[in-house]
Parts: structure tokens; sequence; C-alpha cells
């Protein structure tokens, strides 16, 4: 594909209630000057994947049909900081964030450099955390809401980082 924008790209792969979610994410994104670049170099370079960053900073991946066809997910990026430690999200959304932390089961790394640690998020405890904290596959709206709260939390957090 040449360089399409990700809503064209979005429109042509996927479809029905998966693509509205998509687009209401880029839509998202874009009002939180959130910027979505598509990775086309390595392992990334036959694939549709787009890493999203706000100042410089990481927020999340993107991936369009990378196990199937009809499908995306969200890999939020939690650069190492613990700006979710203890930020309060209400009870509905600390559950659907819980349900969807990215905890690896695999017995070696996934790749050169994966760290797995133990984190506090959103005050529960959790092991064996992916660097990416949180993977949302195919997301509901009610999940779709929950990675907008998180990310709003995550660029709050960079913005006062910024000011200090």
């Amino acid at each position: 594909m040449s360089e399409q924008s990700m809503e064209h790209i979005i429109k042509e792969a996927l479809t029905g209630d998966v693509q509205r979610n998509a687009l209401s994410l880029v839509a998202f994104l874009q009002a939180n000057d959130i910027s979505c670049e598509r990775s086309t170099t390595g392992y990334w370079a036959d694939k549709i994947y787009f890493v999203c960053n706000y100042k410089d900073q990481s927020m999340c991946y993107i991936a369009i049909n990378e196990s199937e066809a009809n499908t995306w997910n969200i890999q939020g990026d939690d650069s190492g900081d613990d700006w979710f430690e203890n930020e309060s999200l209400n009870e509905c959304m600390r559950e659907i964030a819980w349900d969807h932390v990215s905890v690896c089961e695999n017995e070696i790394r996934c790749f050169d450099g994966c760290v797995r640690t133990r984190k506090i998020i959103f005050g529960k405890a959790f092991d064996n955390v992916c660097p990416i904290t949180f993977k949302f596959d195919n997301p509901d709206m009610a999940a779709m809401e929950c990675m907008k709260a998180i990310f709003g939390v995550r660029k709050n957090y960079i913005l006062q980082r910024s000011t200090i």
C-alpha cells in the first residue's frame, strides 16, 4: 500500500462495527493531537501497523488484520513510566482496563529486550506485564471508552512532565 491515511486503510480493510470502532479511535487520537505513522520497516514492512505518539512520546500501537481479516488491536505503551500506578478511573473503567492488561505467559522472552515486570495498574498488582501494558483486540464500545480514558491519563502525564 502507498502512503494512505489510517482512516483510508481502515475503510478498506475493516467492515461493520469493527470499522466503526476503529474510526472512532482514530477520531479521538486526531482530536487529541496524537499522531499516527505507519511503520514500514523491518518486521512491520509487510503489515498494517501504526505507531502513535503525543509530543514525541509513545502512546500506543495499532495493528490491522495482523492475525486474520477484519480484526485490529491496540497496544498501549507505558514507556517504563508509572503513570497508571495510582491513577483513578471509575470502577467500570478499572475493571475493563484490568481485563486488558497484557500479562505474558510465555516461558521465554518474546523478543530481545523484552522485560516482563510487576506493575501496579490503577491500584491493582500484576506480575509478568509486557512493556505494552494494555492490549485490546477488536474492542467493543465499552473497551473503546476505556482506551480513550487510559490515553487521556497518559496524555495528561506527558503534559505534566513536559512542564517540569
